[in-house]
């Protein structure tokens, strides 16, 4: 498991989003046009059940010009995969301990698995380097 570091440009994205959408932020990962907004277990339902956060949400996507994926953190390892993998519709997914860390294997819907893995595998990588905040993880595969 990594270290998490915030920088100041984190910070300030958690406290725009928790002053906005009053959701609890644990995490903020900003890679190229994304944002990855990892926040405390239930409040990506609060946020979602919410016509007015839903629109303040579509609007800071729109100013800040980026992407902007949600998800619930879980401590349970298998949990947090599924959320980590919800949009590409998991099929399955295992998680064991492997002499180095975790092994993660996921099957998602095959019409999601190019999206699922990214231009040069960079989905896979980001999902990695997320995941790795907060879990000893060897490897993931996406089938």
């Amino acid at each position: 498991m990594g270290e998490i570091t915030l920088d100041t440009r984190a910070l300030e994205l958690i406290q725009l989003f928790e002053s906005n959408l009053g959701v609890k932020v644990k995490d903020v990962i900003e890679v190229e046009d994304f944002i990855y907004l990892i926040v405390e277990k239930g409040e990506t339902y609060r946020l979602f059940k919410d016509e007015k956060k839903k629109q303040i949400f579509e609007n800071l996507k729109e100013s800040l010009k980026k992407k902007i994926n949600v998800l619930d953190y879980d401590e349970d390892p298998e949990k947090f995969f599924r959320n980590l993998f919800y949009r590409y519709k998991v099929v399955s997914l295992t998680v064991t301990s492997g002499e180095k860390g975790l092994i993660v294997n996921v099957k998602v819907d095959p019409a999601y698995k190019a999206s699922a893995l990214g231009k040069g595998a960079k989905n896979l990588h980001t999902a990695m380097n997320i995941s790795k905040r907060y879990f000893n993880v060897a490897r993931i595969y996406i089938e």
